[in-house]
């Protein structure tokens, strides 16, 4: 494990990696976080499938694919932040970036209103979603032979 310094306690000029220099190193990082187990945990293709969550045809390509979506609506709950909040966080903190499938490298995201647009979608497509979607733990309970 590397020695943690603070940056007023040394003078050496030191170089930042590239963007993909590291990039599985903080995957693999993310992965072993709270947060990865629980993106690991998460059923994302059965999710997306209940949701039918598409990339839009025409116009401009979203920001965030499908998983990504569902991941930042989760990510929001998780929280308790606000719109302009929650994507302060995504701005700033890596694990939050790939739990959202997304990786911003130097670029920021300014636009908080992206999330309510992203809820709304949501909702749209919410009822549909409830009816088609069981947990796996319910599949797993209703599937189990009685005893």
């Amino acid at each position: 494990m590397n020695k943690i310094r603070r940056l007023s306690g040394f003078q050496h000029s030191f170089t930042f990696s590239s963007q993909t220099e590291q990039f599985d190193v903080f995957f693999s990082r993310f992965i072993e976080s709270d947060l990865g187990k629980i993106y690991i945990a998460v059923p994302w293709d059965e999710l997306v499938s209940a949701f039918k969550l598409e990339e839009p045809k025409k116009g401009p390509r979203s920001i965030f694919s499908a998983k990504g979506k569902l991941g930042l609506m989760f990510l929001k709950n998780y929280s308790g932040f606000s719109d302009r909040k929650l994507i302060e966080q995504l701005n700033g903190n890596l694990d939050w970036q790939f739990f959202c499938d997304i990786y911003l490298g130097a670029a920021r995201l300014n636009n908080f209103k992206m999330i309510s647009e992203i809820r709304c979608e949501l909702a749209r497509k919410r009822t549909r979603a409830a009816l088609l979607w069981t947990p796996p733990v319910t599949r797993a309970i209703c599937a189990a032979p009685p005893t």
